[in-house]
């Protein structure tokens, strides 16, 4: 039941959105397409995402896939609040559907078995982020308005690590709903608006602690997620001619991802470079709703060794301003 309403929600949210940034499903928390404009304010946000992973690669090179792929449906609801004016925290409860269809192991470089028969997932509560941004800079003139943000955080192990598959062996880390760490969270962001064209870059970073997967030990490596995107205003063309707005964007997106530590072993194939474009598009609604959606599709992966890439990743978000 659960899992039919998660992805029902997805699609409901996708519809509405007539359809920024965010990491690699495991890592971190959807950022969205101008997260210093969007999450101001005292309000709720309704995320919901899909990533699908279905693509495997040596290095940049793709090659055949024989039968191995990983997909996830993520719900994260996002409550935020301005206690003072440069200041806003937010609270990320992220509710998590994984499947894994196989797994993958590279036994020497280049050389993987593929064990198809190694099936299964699970559902429930993953690991909870706190976030804190605080406005660094705004500067406004008669032509242009210009801010810069930075922000910290950390996420907590409350996400699950000890789901099996269905012949009752510990799932993958990455199919498991928590990494089993507290982790730090960095990032800086920067928006520069002209007229109907805005431009934004936004970097948030994580450094990884020790966790857990199954019985093992295990360690993420240290991560950074970053995009630059432009946003135009498609309507209305003067501001104040009209309640609702309607923007159009296109970014280009990337994940950089440290190797991993399994039981004290350095895992080879782990970690790497993933670039993605994104369109997407935002609508304010009322002073009070707003709606985006982007589609995020894969163009570029630098992989160590053999794993499996990411394909696309899709999101739609619902935000009520208090």
């Amino acid at each position: 039941m659960q899992t039919m309403a998660v992805r029902a929600g997805a699609l409901l949210i996708t519809l509405a959105a007539s359809a920024g940034a965010w990491p690699c499903d495991y890592c971190l928390i959807v950022q969205g397409i101008s997260p210093l404009e969007t999450l101001n304010g005292h309000g709720l946000r309704l995320t919901q995402r899909y990533t699908l992973l279905d693509s495997l690669y040596t290095g940049a090179d793709e090659r055949p896939n024989p039968g191995v792929r990983e997909e996830f449906w993520t719900t994260e609801l996002t409550a935020f609040a301005s206690p003072l004016p440069r200041l806003t925290v937010m609270g990320v409860l992220p509710l998590r559907v994984t499947a894994g269809d196989g797994h993958l192991h590279e036994h020497l470089p280049g050389e993987v078995e593929a064990h198809t028969d190694d099936r299964g997932g699970t559902e429930g509560v993953g690991d909870i982020t706190l976030l804190a941004r605080y406005g660094i800079r705004t500067r406004h003139t008669l032509t242009s308005t210009t801010a810069v943000a930075v922000s910290a955080g950390v996420k907590l192990p409350t996400g699950g690590t000890g789901a099996r598959n269905d012949a009752g062996e510990f799932l993958d880390a990455h199919v498991q709903l928590g990494s089993g760490s507290t982790d730090v969270l960095l990032g800086v962001g920067l928006n520069h608006a002209v007229g109907r064209l805005a431009v934004s870059a936004n970097a948030l970073g994580r450094l990884a602690g020790e966790g857990e997967a199954g019985a093992a030990d295990f360690e993420y490596g240290n991560s950074l997620n970053y995009d630059l995107t432009a946003r135009y205003r498609v309507r209305p063309a003067v501001i104040g001619a009209g309640g609702r707005q309607v923007f159009a964007a296109f970014g280009i997106v990337g994940e950089l991802r440290g190797q991993e530590d399994d039981d004290g072993l350095e895992v080879q194939a782990s970690g790497g470079h993933t670039l993605y474009i994104s369109p997407g598009i935002q609508c304010v609604l009322s002073r009070h709703w707003q709606i985006e959606a982007a589609w995020q599709q894969a163009v570029y992966h630098r992989l160590n060794g053999t794993q499996l890439g990411e394909n696309y990743k899709v999101y739609g978000s619902l935000t009520y301003l208090f």
